[in-house]
């Protein structure tokens, strides 16, 4: 994981999938980088596995009303801001354009802080050699 001021590397995870590579990083950052109770701003690629690391890591199971049986799964909570930039390939494989999507958060105030580019996710790619 990328910090988004500085650009340095402040979490890696290594794992068989990516949902368990992003957990890793994320409990990294959640007891070492200043994130106890929320994620940072993420932005990621299309590959999957973040979101559920996300809930996984800082998701909360909610209260039990007293009616039905008693929630289990934990939820994504109010706040969290995570943004998907997906890229678009013509026949030859290269890059047509690029698709956002808002997984968490408004798509308006995402853009806003990851601005219109794909650095953050390519540094990564970069610099894992992936």
């Amino acid at each position: 994981m990328i910090d988004i001021d500085t650009r340095l590397r402040v979490g890696r995870g290594i794992a068989k999938t990516e949902t368990e590579a992003s957990e890793e990083v994320f409990q990294t950052l959640r007891q070492n980088r200043g994130h106890p109770e929320t994620p940072p701003p993420t932005i990621s690629d299309g590959w999957g596995g973040i979101r559920e690391a996300m809930v996984q890591v800082w998701g909360k199971v909610p209260e039990y009303n007293g009616r039905g049986r008693p929630p289990e799964k934990k939820r994504p909570q109010e706040g969290w801001k995570y943004l998907q930039v997906i890229k678009e390939r013509d026949d030859a494989g290269r890059v047509t354009g690029t698709t956002k999507k808002a997984i968490f958060g408004e798509e308006e105030s995402l853009l806003e802080i990851f601005e219109e580019h794909t650095a953050y996710v390519e540094r990564t790619h970069l610099t894992t050699g992936r």
